[in-house]
Order: structure tokens, then sequence, then C-alpha cells
């Protein structure tokens, strides 16, 4: 049977799922399905194959795409707070007949905590979130030491975290809070960040950006393979 995502402002689509044949189909669609599952969810039963990714933030889904027709082997899942980007992902997956592809709904630093065993993933990337500039949300941003941590215990040691962000404040403020946690430790030492991807693909807003001229910045860290268990 075919799932119906529905798309702002057109009319239900039919998808057929390839991905995740374990789940019911209309939790999928609303992307609450891992609220029915036992956590940290047992990846390899709903989304069996090769390393697991994760993408936090990952609007329209174009770059978690791209990853995963590249890497037909890996498993690539996505995090994000709006259903609109969600049911895109679905919706384009689902044409493509993609079966290494997933994603869920929810706060992202409720969902990576729960949805993933410590040590499971093997990159976790965030690209070019909202700096959330007002003072008044800080807490919503996620280049901070909660989230760090977080990350970094989800990754196996000598997994990449890699952020991204065209906002140089931003980029200050992660430079500052990810050597607040002993798992991380930067593949680049000597500069604080890179100004070219690490990655072949690149996002809608970075191709407009880049055109303009902006300065990106880049960010790859690894979980520590010496450092010591955090709790």
């Amino acid at each position: 049977m075919g799932l119906h995502v529905p798309l702002r402002g057109k009319a239900l689509k039919p998808v057929a799922p390839p991905f995740a044949p374990a789940l019911d189909p209309a939790r999928v669609v609303l992307g609450d399905w891992w609220k029915d599952e036992d956590l940290p969810v047992a990846w390899d039963r709903i989304l069996p194959g090769g390393p697991l990714h994760l993408e936090v933030g990952f609007g329209g889904g174009e770059f978690l795409l791209r990853r995963a027709l590249a890497d037909p082997g890996g498993r690539y899942v996505g995090v994000d707070h709006f259903a609109e980007g969600h049911r895109r992902l679905l919706q384009a997956a689902g044409e493509r007949g993609l079966s290494n592809v997933l994603s869920a709904v929810g706060d992202a630093f409720v969902a990576v905590n729960l949805l993933f065993a410590d040590g499971s993933l093997e990159s976790c990337t965030v690209n070019f979130p909202d700096p959330w500039p007002k003072a008044r949300h800080a807490r919503r941003r996620l280049f901070q030491e909660e989230f760090f941590r977080i990350a970094a215990r989800k990754l196996r040691p000598g997994g990449r975290l890699y952020l991204a962000t065209d906002d140089r404040p931003y980029a200050l403020q992660a430079a500052e809070e990810w050597p607040k946690v002993p798992l991380l430790e930067s593949t680049h030492p000597e500069v604080p960040w890179l100004e070219a991807s690490p990655h072949p693909f690149t996002t809608r807003y970075e191709e407009r950006w880049r055109t303009q001229g902006r300065p990106l910045h880049y960010f790859v860290l690894a979980r520590r393979r010496d450092a010591p268990r955090e709790v």
C-alpha cells in the first residue's frame, strides 16, 4: 500500500514506501513513528544496512537524499522539527525508490538523545541551522555544549560531527562551545574552521550563498578514540 503524503497547497500524492516496512505507514507520514518504538530505536530492524548517518535539521532533504543516493549501502536518517520538510523528504525518497533513508519529526535535543544508542552513529551533520541571534532565543541554538555532548556520545569512536554555518558569530560560538566536550577533537586543529565544504554535495542555501560570495564556515570534529566514556 502507498503512503499518502500531504504537501502544503498540493493534492495528496501516493508514495510507494520501499523504506521501513516494519513501521506503521500512517505514523511514518506523521513523523512521530518513533514514539511507538522502544528507545533507543532498533535501527537494524527498521532500517537494516551499513553505517548509520544522521542529519539534524535537514530542511527540504536535498543534501540527505544526495548522500543516500550516492551511498546505497549506508543508512541515512534525518531529524527535523518541521513536518513540512519531513513530508517532502518522504515524497522524494519514495519517488526515487530509496530504501536507505528515513526521517523523524522532533526536537533535536530530545530526538537525537532518545533515538540513537551511544556509539551507534558513523556521522552526524548539521548544515546551516538557524543561528537564533536574539539573546532571548539563545536556548534554541544547536551549537552549544549540551548538543555537542549529546552528539559526541552517539558517535562511534572516530565518527565525525560535521557543522556548517554562514553566520560568523555563530561560528565563533561553535568554536568556543565544542572544546568543552572531552569526547570531541578537531580534524583541523591548525584552524578554527574550514572555508571549503568537506562534502561533495551542497544544500540549496549553500549554493546561493556561494554565488553571492558569502563566507561560509565548516567544522569537522571527531569522537576521540582515546577519551573516557562520558555519562
